[in-house]
């Protein structure tokens, strides 16, 4: 009964691995599109897929505002006055400072869901509210931003921006096109350093350390929760190489992405900027899994390897032993101490 309890042990292990890898393995989409118009059409056009919830939000901010930029540049313009053309392109022109300076709002009013922000907390301002700023001043992009803060472009009637939007040479539809849905956390440290421990990850790991704790935990020839050392070593070697595969499987976390820059579709050529996303906590987690799984490893192994036998009656611990030594008489008998450390 003791032997079958024992291997039944090993059970939790390979579900929790198994179940780890299937999370991993099934990439869920971002919540909430990037735009309103258009969606994420722009991230499905380069790379062939919705993109996927860990994708930095900037990232997905970028790709949209270069993808929109092109398709505004070689949109005909001869509907529009010399006056309103020549803002038209002014105003794509700063739409491409916008980009590069990255400063980008956050969504601080729903949590929720993806939505427009036309100015957060933080005095960080949207696409549509740069042009606004650049070209006719600061103090309207407050103003609309006051009472239209999360409102949608067809949704924004103040007189101040419907006067900008018929000189800015863009359609209501276009300036719509431009406007992002900004995701919640957009922050310094969202952008520099990902760091997020994801919840399957996490689990995996608490699981899989306990698993080695355990098992260091026993002793090397008379473990409490097996029916004999051999389970024991087979469990430590199980566990102990679960865990610094899951390590080394994880150990570098920097993502490149690819994002272009360019003033057309990049159908057929344009520059490449990479942005990188490190995640040095998920690093720190893979290397502890590596370490304590190197132990278990290498603990089991030498105990497989010099055929460690189960002794019923430790023999770790104090007892005594008989020395002859001086200053007694030869051939009489002293007490000692002794203590014997099993590896």
């Amino acid at each position: 009964m003791r032997r079958s309890y024992s291997i039944l042990l090993a059970f939790p292990l390979i579900f929790t691995i198994a179940v780890l890898f299937w999370m991993n393995s099934n990439e869920e989409t971002g919540t909430g599109t990037i735009n309103a118009v258009i969606g994420d059409e722009s991230y499905i056009r380069i790379y062939g897929k919705e993109p996927g919830k860990n994708v930095p939000d900037h990232v997905r901010i970028r790709i949209h505002l270069d993808y929109v930029e092109g398709i505004l540049r070689n949109r005909p313009m001869d509907r529009l006055t010399t006056e309103q053309a020549f803002n038209r392109l002014k105003g794509l022109d700063l739409l491409r400072d916008y980009v590069l300076e990255e400063e980008f709002p956050s969504n601080d009013g729903h949590p929720d869901e993806r939505r427009p922000t036309f100015i957060s907390e933080d005095g960080r301002i949207c696409a549509v509210g740069w042009l606004i700023e650049k070209t006719a001043g600061r103090t309207v992009a407050e103003t609309v931003s006051q009472v239209f803060k999360y409102a949608y472009i067809p949704e924004i009637d103040h007189p101040l921006f419907l006067e900008w939007a018929e000189s800015s040479g863009f359609t209501i539809e276009e300036l719509a096109m431009i406007q992002p849905q900004y995701g919640t956390f957009v922050t310094e440290e969202v952008r520099k350093n990902r760091n997020n421990i994801d919840t399957s990850y996490g689990i995996g790991s608490a699981l899989i350390a306990g698993s080695n704790v355990l098992y260091l935990s026993n002793s090397a020839h008379n473990p409490w929760m097996f029916s004999d050392a051999g389970n024991s070593h087979w469990f430590g070697l199980a566990a102990g190489s679960a865990s610094v595969l899951l390590g080394v499987l994880n150990l570098r976390n920097e993502q490149v992405y690819q994002i272009p820059n360019v003033v057309n579709l990049c159908m057929m050529y344009c520059t490449v900027i990479e942005v990188t996303e490190t995640n040095r906590l998920r690093s720190s987690v893979s290397a502890g899994n590596i370490a304590i799984g190197l132990v278990s490893v290498v603990r089991a192994g030498y105990h497989m390897v010099n055929g460690t036998e189960t002794i019923r009656e430790s023999s770790s611990g104090p007892g005594i032993s008989y020395l002859n030594t001086h200053p007694f008489e030869p051939g009489s008998v002293v007490p000692g101490v002794s203590y014997t450390v099993q590896f």
